[in-house]
């Protein structure tokens, strides 16, 4: 047994292993065989992004590069299983992997095969391992689309000297003016520190699978509520305001997608508990059940199709937020010109749903009593219903342009690496 295989089999045992552990192997040991011969095949150009949202976020600019720069070897990495499959199924990525543990064994051992031309990663994912790799291999490193939130500014002021060192040569493209206030602030070269936007704005909602025209036969002209990646907690209270609404409006569905499929089982136990039917998305797609003519819970246990059932929603909770998780993707339901609503705790993605907020797109609640309220008052008032959805659509069109601000960035910063590379050699 190797090593890796060795601890991955003492990690299985640890608490909380169905969910953290499952990856640990492929973090500890190298690529295998067949990857490496792929990682050997050119220069690479390699993206990181920690998880499923992210990914499908930096998506676009990896296409676009991949059209500025032919001849390269794109890779792609992530933290999870969930994150890995989907990089498996891209057609823009050459090579599919996880992220090394940030140790400098592991780092060496991942990096070995690669001939890298540059390294781009997400949101605020700064490993201060791999960047000082990077940095003694002369490889430029690029933070695309970057966030830090008040939140984790503070939390990572204590170790400001290993944010310092870790940012020092690296290109850091913000979301916002505060985002990049607060990367500066950890140590990053204001030089380097650029406001390019998120490149959330600019994810175009792909075709719908063919899936997705079943569901919507399946509905048949019934209202839907959506509680997308929702956490522990906020599944029952979406649970309990369906249970109050749908006797008043006998039209309902409700839709959960749980943020993590190892919850589906929890949930649907939920459901069962609340007296309700509870119908699994791939079994009504793959026409094995209806939908019941009378109230009902479907459960969304695929990844993927989340985009598309907010296009079919007449209403959307966004998770994350009724419960102190930072609250997830508010893009997807804008960009459907669905009302939306979230709890309190949205610091993932704060100036975005104050800008929803302020046009009129989102309504912020406090509680499960204050979501049942809110859902009420757009069940009462279906016009403004429609008038929050189509704001939210606007602030959603109006922060376009992210990725070609991106592009140009990152070509800028390639260019001016090969220059130094040549005037060196």
């Amino acid at each position: 047994m190797t090593v890796a295989a060795a601890v991955a089999a003492v990690g299985a045992r640890l608490p909380g292993a169905g969910r953290r552990w499952p990856t640990l192997a492929g973090r500890l040991g190298p690529l295998p065989a067949a990857e490496q011969a792929t990682a050997r095949g050119g220069d690479a150009i390699w993206l990181h992004a920690a998880s499923v949202g992210e990914l499908v976020a930096a998506r676009p600019l990896l296409g676009r590069l991949r059209e500025r720069f032919p001849g390269r070897l794109f890779v792609v990495s992530t933290l999870t299983a969930t994150g890995l499959a989907l990089a498996r199924e891209m057609a823009e990525a050459h090579l599919a992997c996880l992220f090394p543990l940030d140790a400098s064994v592991t780092v060496r051992r991942r990096l070995e095969p690669f001939r890298l031309e540059a390294f781009l990663f997400t949101e605020t994912e700064v490993w201060p391992t791999f960047l000082a790799a990077l940095g003694a291999r002369g490889v430029p490193a690029i933070l695309v689309s970057g966030r830090v939130s008040p939140h984790g500014a503070a939390r990572a002021w204590g170790l400001r000297l290993l944010y310092r060192r870790a940012l020092a040569s690296v290109t850091c493209c913000m979301q916002t003016e505060e985002d990049a206030r607060r990367i500066v602030a950890l140590g990053a070269d204001p030089r380097r520190v650029h406001v390019a936007g998120s490149l959330k704005f600019d994810v175009g909602t792909a075709p719908p699978p063919p899936e997705i025209p079943l569901l919507a036969a399946a509905l048949a002209g019934r209202r839907l509520i959506v509680g997308g990646s929702t956490h522990e907690g906020e599944d029952e209270a979406l649970i309990a305001a369906y249970r109050t609404l749908v006797d008043s409006h006998p039209d309902l569905l409700l839709l959960l997608a749980p943020r993590h499929p190892a919850r589906l089982p929890a949930v649907e136990g939920a459901v069962t508990r609340a007296a309700l039917p509870c119908v699994r998305y791939t079994a009504l797609v793959r026409q094995e059940t209806t939908v019941p003519a009378g109230p009902a819970v479907l459960l969304l246990d695929a990844v993927g199709p989340l985009a598309h059932c907010y296009a079919l929603a007449w209403a959307a909770f966004v998770g994350g937020s009724l419960v102190p998780a930072g609250g997830h993707n508010v893009l997807e339901p804008a960009r459907a010109a669905r009302p939306i609503l979230v709890g309190r705790h949205t610091e993932h993605s704060a100036a975005l749903v104050a800008r929803l907020a302020a046009a009129g797109g989102l309504v912020r609640v406090e509680s499960a009593s204050g979501l049942t309220a809110a859902l009420g008052g757009l069940l009462a008032d279906p016009e403004r219903a429609v008038t929050m959805g189509q704001r939210a659509r606007a602030v959603a069109e109006s922060g376009r342009g992210a990725l070609e601000r991106h592009v140009k960035i990152i070509a800028a910063r390639l260019t001016s690496a090969r220059a130094a590379e040549v005037s060196s050699a």
